[in-house]
């Protein structure tokens, strides 16, 4: 009589960084769960860690590090059998990291994230090779591959694409996110058709480049068209789309978000900047006036429309005169929604070895400066919604008290509705804007909206 099997060991997972890596995340988390391990929600109750990192920018590399850090203390302290680091920081620095962190079992890369079941028996089994790094695209899966949601269950991203060709000067995401490459416009309707389905109300879209999709598919199908076929989907579900380049929003395209049920009017471009002279350093193929040519038509296109952007201050050579050129952009182009990073030095790119870099101190005071003015700007938006009536999706309660999103505003990076009612996530309702809170506001409920599921 053979022996039974012993069971699969207890993960625990700490996921950081943006809605990409949350999602990779999910997809290994299914890909565990499928394969017989258990999930734990505290540490405290796992016998593994997986830390899944991001190395976007210095200070996510700080975040990342300083989480691994952490665990690596219980690991030392025996208090786990296994420290897993997965991600874009191990892709990027994997073997520098194994010389630096030698409490870590496994570095994962992120093109074997579907292997991470295997990696682990290997790790667990002591046969372990330490370090499961390969260069190539990172790894994309598809609407037939396990996935457990760690977000809320009513809001969550789907990926179109991984990778990217673009050559901006101040990104290193194409050097460990590795060349672009599409997921069929099947699979993607497949899975926002399940999703919508088992009760989920927002579904965002994401990538590195979405404009770029379909281009190294057969028939060469664009994003336009794309979104023209989930726009079919029949439940009643908000779907958006996110990071749009500038240089590639075509007329099409802006149409189907004229035309459209499901898609929201929430267009996200990253501009990046209004100096032509730092557009041009940043080699990001574009010139201010385009950009200023963009917004007047997609304003003048799309009813209800929600602009969102992002900027970076402080690249290399950027003059107080580029800055005050930025500072008017964002004055004339009035955005609903801003974004600012300030410049970091990323090995692998061109912009490292500019000269003329900007001392951190101006920097930091030109980031102020800026985000004072959009605070100002958005202030006066936010004033004059007072006694509007609006819709939002609700995204937790708290006792009597709730919390959600209009249609206007993204998860996590646009402010939140508070509402003075219990509600339950995944309904949405109809409420009264009753006043400001920072950058969030405040509501009192109306009456449903729509006879949604109340999800538990």
């Amino acid at each position: 009589m053979s022996a039974k099997p012993s069971p699969k060991k207890s993960i625990y997972f700490r996921s950081l960084g943006c809605p990409k890596n949350q999602l990779d995340s999910e997809v290994m988390l299914g890909k565990l769960a499928l394969d017989g391990f258990s999930i734990a929600e505290e540490i405290e109750d796992a016998q593994v860690a997986i830390v899944n990192t991001c190395s976007f920018i210095e200070s996510a590399r700080e975040e990342s590090i300083e989480a691994i850090l952490e665990v690596a203390d219980l690991r030392e302290a025996g208090a786990l059998e296994a420290l897993v680091v997965t991600g874009c920081l191990p892709q990027r620095y994997g073997r520098d990291l194994a010389k630096e962190l030698p409490e870590v079992d496994a570095f994962v890369g992120t093109n074997q994230f579907q292997k991470i079941s295997s990696i682990l028996d290997e790790t667990l089994a002591g046969q372990s090779r330490g370090s499961y790094i390969e260069g190539g695209p990172s790894y994309l899966y598809d609407a037939d591959t396990p996935r457990m949601l760690i977000g809320p269950q009513h809001s969550t991203y789907v990926k179109l694409s991984e990778g990217c060709d673009r050559v901006c000067a101040f990104c290193a995401i194409p050097s460990f996110r590795g060349p672009f490459h599409s997921r069929a416009p099947e699979s993607i309707l497949q899975e926002v058709k399940q999703l919508a389905a088992a009760g989920t109300r927002e579904i965002n879209f994401i990538a590195q480049d979405s404009t770029a999709y379909g281009k190294d598919l057969p028939g060469r199908p664009k994003l336009a068209d794309l979104l023209r076929l989930v726009d079919e989907v029949e439940e009643p579900v908000w779907l958006r789309q996110l990071y749009l380049y500038p240089t590639a929003v075509s007329d099409e395209l802006i149409d189907v978000f004229a035309g459209a049920k499901r898609l929201l009017p929430y267009v996200d471009i990253p501009m990046q900047h209004a100096s032509d002279r730092v557009l041009k350093a940043m080699k990001r193929g574009v010139t201010s006036a385009h950009q200023r040519k963009l917004i007047r038509r997609l304003r003048e296109a799309i009813p209800g429309l929600t602009l969102r952007t992002t900027v970076i201050v402080g690249f290399p050579g950027e003059t107080e005169e580029d800055f005050q050129e930025l500072c008017e952009f964002v004055r004339e182009s009035d955005f609903d929604r801003l974004g600012a990073f300030r410049y970091s030095d990323e090995e692998g790119t061109t912009a490292l070895g500019l000269a003329d870099k900007v001392e951190r101190e101006v920097s930091l005071d030109r980031f102020q400066r800026l985000m004072s003015l959009q605070q100002e700007m958005m202030q006066e938006k936010l004033q004059k919604l007072i006694g509007s009536e609006q819709e939002i999706l609700i995204d937790q309660n708290q006792g009597n008290r709730s919390q959600g999103r209009m249609a206007s505003q993204a998860p996590e990076i646009d402010g939140l509705v508070k509402l003075r009612a219990a509600a339950a996530p995944g309904q949405r309702i109809q409420v009264r804007i009753t006043g400001v809170d920072d950058v969030d506001l405040e509501a009192e409920p109306l009456r449903p909206s729509s006879a949604l599921p109340v999800l538990q």
